[in-house]
């Protein structure tokens, strides 16, 4: 196999020889923020000079027809456990695999793939091995940490989604800071173009919107991390404050039992009349065009938040907690607020500012649209991208 320095040196003079990238990932059953990325990744760097495979260990076949209809190689290595049998197998083929192809990049997303990708593409032989962090590690336990210390060496490169990962992987698992590069999520501001009026004006209806409405958005995931109790909180506390108020919870669900609980906790709350959970929602951005805020209260793990960028492209201005990146995306102050983690005080109080200031609302809200054209654009995400495997020589 040539060396990755020489395919780079080629590709910049002739673009003769595409850069190959291999990328694991240990689940692709949907489109969470890591799918979403690596969708977006595999499917926009520039094929006349990279050439992407995606390699997932549990998916299913839904996911993985959106991939390839999307242009995108998918390649299936299914197992369960990373050191059972089927694993072991599965490592003697992907050996053949990528030495066959010639791959030039192994690049890792999630624990499995971090501690299994890394160990096959290391006995292939050849192939740079970039690692992907994509939250704060907080599901990482004890004996994975000390797992990835010893793999890590064999990794030539590390990815943070934003600064605060970045500080994590250096705090918990020692990886040098020389060794991590932070590329921020991008938005496809192209995307705004697909929002559709007619659901718009049915959905304004179904909600019953006035001239005097108030719409606040929370639109994530329903797991334990995501806070969705301290922004229930938050809202039984301001619900009186704001006659015409209207609440959108978005997000699906791994199981039912949280959903259910939450459902409950509304009940008893008594804010039925002003909430609505419709679930998962494909064509969010036509939800978000009725939002006056977004509100989002994660608790733990928190990388990069799509959802925190989908409304700032919408010109919403935002309500965060302090985790993760989410600072790094809101400007508090200028584009949102910030607000300390499982505090359902400021979380009311922050609700409460933007209600009674049209105009704090609208100053917040174009430069969030503003923040993320010039610093979190997909254009710019590809391009930091690119730059950052043809750095790797």
């Amino acid at each position: 196999m040539e060396s990755f320095p020489q395919v780079v040196a080629e590709n910049r003079k002739t673009s003769t020889r595409r850069i190959k990238i291999l990328f694991f990932i240990d689940f692709l059953h949907g489109f969470g923020g890591t799918e979403r990325h690596l969708f977006n990744l595999a499917g926009r760097l520039n094929r006349d000079r990279f050439e992407c495979t995606v390699c997932p260990f549990r998916f299913n076949s839904e996911t993985i027809e959106i991939f390839r209809n999307a242009g995108i190689e998918v390649v299936p290595a299914p197992f369960s456990r990373i050191y059972g049998l089927s694993a072991i197998k599965q490592a003697r083929r992907l050996t053949r695999f990528i030495r066959e192809r010639r791959f030039d990049v192994v690049q890792t997303f999630n624990i499995d793939s971090d501690i299994y990708g890394t160990l096959v593409a290391r006995l292939a032989g050849g192939p740079v091995v970039i690692g992907s962090r994509r939250d704060l590690g907080a599901f990482r336990k004890n004996r994975h940490i000390k797992i990835t210390k010893i793999t890590n060496q064999y990794i030539r490169h590390f990815l943070a989604v934003c600064e605060s990962v970045a500080r994590s992987m250096t705090e918990r698992e020692a990886v040098p800071a020389s060794k991590i590069t932070t590329v921020y999520n991008g938005f496809d501001l192209a995307t705004l173009k697909t929002i559709n009026q007619a659901r718009v004006a049915k959905l304004r209806a179904a909600l019953d919107l006035g001239p005097n409405s108030f719409v606040i958005g929370n639109v994530s995931h329903f797991r334990p991390e995501k806070g969705h109790d301290i922004f229930l909180e938050a809202i039984a506390k301001i619900r009186n404050q704001i006659p015409d108020l209207r609440v959108l919870m978005l997000g699906g669900s791994a199981g039912s039992t949280l959903q259910a609980r939450y459902r409950q906790k509304i009940k008893d709350q008594k804010l039925g009349d002003h909430l609505f959970m419709p679930g998962y929602i494909d064509h969010v951005l036509d939800y978000l065009a009725v939002m006056d805020i977004g509100c989002l209260t994660p608790v733990s793990n928190e990388g990069f938040s799509n959802a925190i960028l989908e409304q700032m492209a919408m010109g919403i201005p935002v309500i965060a907690s302090d985790i993760g990146g989410n600072a790094e995306a809101v400007a508090d102050g200028e584009s949102g607020f910030i607000v300390p983690v499982n505090d359902a005080d400021a979380v009311a109080d922050a609700i409460l500012k933007l209600y009674h200031n049209h105009d704090l609302r609208k100053q917040f809200g174009d430069e969030a649209r503003r923040r993320v054209e010039t610093e979190f654009s997909m254009d710019k995400m590809i391009e930091r991208m690119e730059s950052f495997y043809f750095s790797l020589n």
